[in-house]
């Protein structure tokens, strides 16, 4: 009874290993389809058999990393001088360092390029021009194969810009497991008219689906978070925007800011968790909202506040000032961007950078430099993630411009 039982139990084993072997499918299958589940059932499969656990190990090549990619650090430099683009790991990818100039060095032009943006696993990067671009290239660094780019022609409107006209920023977006993308281009006119000048924003952009078309969007007006109790100015006239994903759509979320006489604001507009996200730092408090469906419409809504000063208390320099307000020291501290997944918020207080926990308020050190920073100046700043199986599709060229309408 015993060898029977035996028997049958080796019977059952072998008929599970034939029916869970990874091997009958192809791996690069086999990553797309655990690619699309949560992270905690693709851990499950580890369980599975001796093979799974191989494939799925934190240092295989179909790492739990790469199938479910999340933030794994960020480049950063000062935006005034001309110095290569660093690189700072975030936990848990301490282990990872990359060098962006020999990530570029087999693309066409890379000694010429600088990176505009990145997002899920892909870069964008410019080649400059005068006022404007002449090129751009979207690349994945880590794909295995040769031709890891796609090159994004400017036509001549795009090279050589009006003088009323002026380039602002770039923004690309991708999504996990697509192979498509989009290319926005902002921009600002300055109209004249009886009231005097006046600006007006605008962006294009290219969809890699649909070959060399192109459309004009005038930036949406979305009234911001109730920031009138705050006798304060932003940092600048330029609205904040990001692009949110709903129902299979992206959205383009923009807040137009207002100035005020006394003060100074540092604001930023990102997305976390799927959720457009707006933060704003004085020298005395940090607010961040969100932007949330209530009843068929997109409300604001207070997410977190705390003060500025144990954030200072916490800043590793020597607290150093730029500028005094009577005996008052007032130290910089500028939001940076937030984590795609977790409540996180990356915040520059001189030039050092700092990882906010929302929701335990703990702060800890990840990057930057020493010194003090008198104007209170802020990092170029892009989050990266590293996602070797994303795949730009057959398509190398495109072609990106102006309709004569706007010309």
């Amino acid at each position: 009874m015993a060898a029977k039982t035996t028997s049958l139990k080796i019977r059952r084993r072998r008929l599970c290993d034939s029916k869970c072997s990874r091997s009958s499918l192809p791996d690069d299958l086999l990553v797309q389809i655990l690619s699309r589940l949560p992270v905690k059932s693709t851990l499950r499969f580890r369980c599975v058999s001796k093979q799974w656990l191989a494939f799925l190990s934190d240092r295989g090549p179909y790492s739990i990393r790469y199938l479910r990619p999340t933030m794994c650090g960020f480049f950063y430099r000062r935006s005034h001088l001309s110095r290569s683009w660093q690189y700072a790991t975030f936990h848990p990818y301490k282990d990872h360092h990359f060098d962006l100039d020999k990530l570029t060095s087999h693309l066409p032009d890379h000694r010429n390029l600088n990176l505009l943006d990145s997002c899920n696993g892909l870069l964008l990067l410019g080649c400059r021009e005068d006022r404007s671009y002449k090129s751009m290239i979207v690349c994945n660094p880590f794909r295995n194969d040769e031709i890891n780019w796609v090159t994004i022609h400017m036509n001549a409107a795009l090279k050589q810009l009006p003088l009323q006209r002026k380039f602002i920023s770039a923004k690309l977006v991708s999504h996990r497991a697509s192979r498509s993308f989009k290319c926005l281009l902002f921009f600002e006119d300055q109209q004249l008219n009886e009231l005097g000048a006046q600006s007006i924003f605008w962006c294009t952009v290219l969809c890699s689906n649909g070959g060399q078309s192109h459309h004009i969007y005038q930036l949406p007006p979305h009234v911001p978070p109730p920031f009138h109790l705050y006798d304060v100015a932003f940092d600048n006239n330029y609205p904040k925007v990001c692009i949110i994903r709903e129902d299979k759509k992206d959205h383009l979320i923009s807040s137009a800011l207002n100035k005020r006489r006394n003060g100074r604001v540092r604001s930023l507009m990102g997305v976390s968790r799927g959720l457009a996200h707006f933060a704003f730092c004085d020298e005395h408090e940090l607010h961040i909202w969100t932007l949330e469906r209530e009843a068929g419409k997109r409300v604001w809504k207070p997410k977190h506040n705390c003060s500025s000063q144990p954030l200072i208390k916490q800043h590793k320099e020597s607290h150093r000032h730029h500028k005094q307000e009577g005996n008052e020291r007032v130290y910089s501290i500028l939001p940076l961007g937030f984590h795609p997944d977790l409540d996180i918020l990356f915040l520059q207080i001189e030039w050092r950078i700092y990882s906010l926990h929302l929701g335990s308020g703990s702060m800890d050190e990840v990057a930057g430099e020493r010194g003090a920073n008198p104007e209170g100046e802020m990092f170029l700043f892009h989050p990266f993630t590293m996602d070797p199986s994303l795949s730009l599709g057959e398509r190398r060229e495109y072609q990106m411009g102006f309709p004569e309408m706007i010309r």
